[in-house]
Order: structure tokens, then C-alpha cells, then sequence
């Protein structure tokens, strides 16, 4: 795959769509010195949803829904990994470690699609999650016979690397399945109003700045250091886009 379909590739599907040819091959004639330029062109168009061309009825709402879910499940992830210290949780037994979720499990119900409860519409969406729901079903099912298997016990080598590998492949696997299966259901099921979009960005947006500041009350009688800093700082610039975009709805219809 050319550099030029890569970068283009980062624009929202509507901007691809209208003028993906005309940066595919602006891009390709440049050369390298473009690609700064091109990428952070994406990167504020992500947050000006207002912008986008729509070449479908609600093309915009349905690719925001789908792209907050996605922003979320990546986020959760790099957090998995980098939070050893467990200052972020999802805990409810640790209320103190685990306010972010509030804002962003708000937001996310705010930005999900629902049906509208018409039988053949119920009919469609229950096949699309099943046939969704299962390689991920299996892939976590095959994950928990590990983890209560004797391979776990005591790994080492090159068993405890496929492991770990395995362990992350499989949540990763499980959150890319999750947002395919959502884009699927948001062209069949009603897509949340304009205004619930907006709030939910939002909030997503607020519980992300949340989880930053939690992180960094934490740090405070720890003392900071480069991971945990580093967390802090994407925090901050995903909550930031993530508030910008949901604020440039304000003009879209529904």
C-alpha cells in the first residue's frame, strides 16, 4: 500500500470520499515533506465534524457514534497497559479511582444508537450482533479456559510472552469487533439526535480530563514520572479534541 492511500486513509470517510483523490494525489506529488501537513489536516477535521460533506441522510452522526465508541475502547486499552499503579479504575468498589467512568458511560449511552422497535428492524440488528458477537465470544471464552488452565501458574519464556501476546490480542480483537458490529448497527438502528451526540462528546470528553486529573492528583504523592506524565498529556489533547468535535455539532440537523 502507497504512503498516499495510508495518509488518506486518516481523513473521516466523507472527506475521502468527496476529495480522497485529489489528496491521494497531492500527497503522492509532494512527496514526504507533506505528510506533517496531511496529518494534522486529518486530525482537525476529526474535531470539526461540522465541516464534513455528507454524501448519505446522517452520514456524519453515524460516523461520530462509531468514532467516540473506538476513541473510548483505545483509550481504555492504553490505559490497561500503562496504569499499573492503578490510580484509573472501573472499580466500583474503588469509587475514588473510578469518577471518570461516570462522564464517559453517560456519554457513550448518550451516543448509542437505539432501535425503534419495529419487528423487522429488531429482526435485522439481532443478526448483526450475533453474527458480530461470536469470533469475540470464542476468542474471550478461549481466553478464560487459559486463565483457569495450569499453563497460567507459573509461565516463563517464551509461554509467558504468547501469553501476554495472547491476552492483548484478545481484548484488542474484542474491542475492534465491538465498533465493526456498532457501525453495522448504526445503519440499521436510529441514530441518536444531534444534540444527544453533542452531550455525549462531551461527556466523554469531560471524563477523559477527569481521568487526566485524577491521574495527576495521584502523582502528586508519588511523585511523576515519564509514563505516568506521558498518560496525562494524551488524556488531556483526546479530551480536548474530543469536547472540540462534540461542540462543532451544533450545526448538524437531527
Amino acid at each position: 500500500m502507497k504512503a498516499s492511500e495510508v495518509l488518506c486513509g486518516l481523513y473521516p470517510p466523507a472527506v475521502r470520499q468527496r476529495w480522497g483523490a485529489d489528496i491521494g494525489r497531492e500527497v503522492a506529488e509532494s512527496g514526504i515533506r507533506a505528510w506533517p501537513d496531511t496529518i494534522s489536516g486529518a486530525g482537525r477535521l476529526w474535531m470539526r465534524p461540522g465541516d464534513w460533506p455528507e454524501t448519505a441522510p446522517g452520514q456524519t452522526r453515524q460516523v461520530v457514534v462509531v468514532a467516540l465508541f473506538a476513541l473510548t475502547a483505545v483509550v481504555s486499552l492504553l490505559l490497561r497497559a500503562a496504569d499499573t499503579a492503578g490510580r484509573l479504575t472501573t472499580d466500583v468498589q474503588r469509587p475514588l479511582t473510578s469518577l471518570w467512568v461516570v462522564p464517559v458511560g453517560v456519554g457513550l449511552w448518550l451516543a448509542a444508537p437505539w432501535p425503534s422497535w419495529r419487528w423487522a428492524e429488531l429482526r435485522a440488528l439481532a443478526g448483526q450482533v450475533v453474527l458480530g458477537l461470536v469470533a469475540p465470544t470464542v476468542a474471550f471464552l478461549a481466553m478464560l479456559l487459559i486463565a483457569r488452565s495450569a499453563l497460567v501458574e507459573q509461565p516463563a519464556g517464551v509461554l509467558r510472552v504468547a501469553l501476554v501476546a495472547y491476552y492483548w490480542a484478545t481484548l484488542g480483537f474484542m474491542a475492534y469487533s465491538s465498533c465493526r458490529l456498532l457501525a453495522r448497527v448504526a445503519r440499521i438502528a436510529r441514530l441518536p439526535s444531534a444534540g444527544r451526540l453533542r452531550a455525549g462528546a462531551q461527556l466523554i470528553g469531560v471524563g477523559l480530563a477527569l481521568a487526566a486529573a485524577q491521574n495527576l492528583l495521584a502523582m502528586m504523592g508519588t511523585g511523576p514520572d515519564p509514563g505516568s506524565l506521558t498518560v496525562v498529556l494524551v488524556l488531556v489533547l483526546v479530551a480536548a479534541g474530543t469536547i472540540r468535535a462534540g461542540r462543532d455539532l451544533q450545526g448538524q440537523a437531527g
